[in-house]
């Protein structure tokens, strides 16, 4: 995956408390076969973005040319509650967004965006709805994450400090997922199953594919 060291970006604000993973990413779109050029940009947050006739809801600030290039998305209370989806993560990295910063996050979601390269930085709610006001009075205005020094660098300068897992910030910064850190150890695990072979011969063998 993409590392994740320093973010400098629009931020669109969505101030909505509790939008679950079937928000994120609907269910019709589940069956949608991921891959380049035919992933879930579309369907991210569809029915918030758009309307029943599918036209662009006008308060929607996605929709909102000021926002287009934003990276950062302002969220509200519990984003990304309710089912476990790991294709919600998929859905926020397919439309191009790198980081999310919020007051809370269902863990499991929170977990599935580290995992795909994706912050997701929590603060103070207060904090939060000042960024909110900030970037609604400001469109297109950028603020900063920088991961290694763990900070969110507002609109007028004021540096807001974010808690990260330490092993989760070292993998972001340098890229990695759990398959990823798994094959950094592929000469232990060959050395591994060499021994196991040896003193358990009547074993099944594992694939060296």
């Amino acid at each position: 995956m993409q590392p994740f060291t320093v973010l400098t970006s629009p931020a669109v604000p969505l101030p909505i408390a509790k939008i679950d993973t079937g928000m994120i990413l609907p269910g019709r779109y589940m069956r949608r076969h991921r891959r380049p050029g035919y992933d879930y940009a579309e369907a991210f947050l569809h029915d918030i973005r758009f309307d029943a006739q599918e036209r662009p809801r006008p308060d929607c600030a996605l929709n909102d040319p000021a926002y287009r290039a934003a990276q950062i998305l302002l969220t509200g209370i519990d984003f990304g509650c309710g089912s476990s989806r790991e294709g919600a993560a998929y859905a926020v990295l397919d439309y191009g967004l790198r980081a999310l910063v919020g007051p809370s996050f269902a863990d499991i979601f929170y977990g599935n965006c580290l995992q795909n390269g994706i912050l997701p930085v929590v603060l103070e709610e207060a904090v939060v709805q000042a960024l909110w006001a900030a970037v609604q009075q400001r469109p297109g205005a950028e603020i900063t994450i920088d991961l290694p020094e763990q900070v969110v660098v507002d609109l007028n300068g004021n540096r807001h400090a974010f808690d990260i897992n330490p092993l989760r910030k070292d993998r972001l910064l340098r890229g990695l997922d759990d398959i990823d850190a798994t094959l950094g150890h592929r000469d232990e695990i060959a050395r591994f199953e060499a021994r196991r072979r040896g003193g358990f011969p009547w074993l099944p063998m594992t694939s060296q594919a």
